[in-house]
């Protein structure tokens, strides 16, 4: 299994890439902006549908983007 540390990470890139922000990300899930800093510092650990969420919005949002 992989960490979440890696696994938003991961997400992060992408979203980086696509030229979002993480607080981007956690908006369109959702998330607290404060909650996913201590869920990348590994002070908690989320839920795994909450990952998904993660994943979902950068997902949504890259989609978005790309077709305007």
């Amino acid at each position: 299994m992989i960490p979440v540390e890696q696994t938003i990470e991961a997400i992060r890139l992408r979203a980086k890439e696509a030229g979002f922000k993480m607080n981007d990300i956690a908006y369109a899930a959702g998330i607290d902006p404060a909650q996913l800093s201590r869920w990348r510092t590994g002070k908690i650990d989320p839920s795994y549908s909450k990952i998904l969420k993660l994943e979902q919005a950068v997902d949504a949002l890259i989609a978005a983007k790309v077709s305007q």
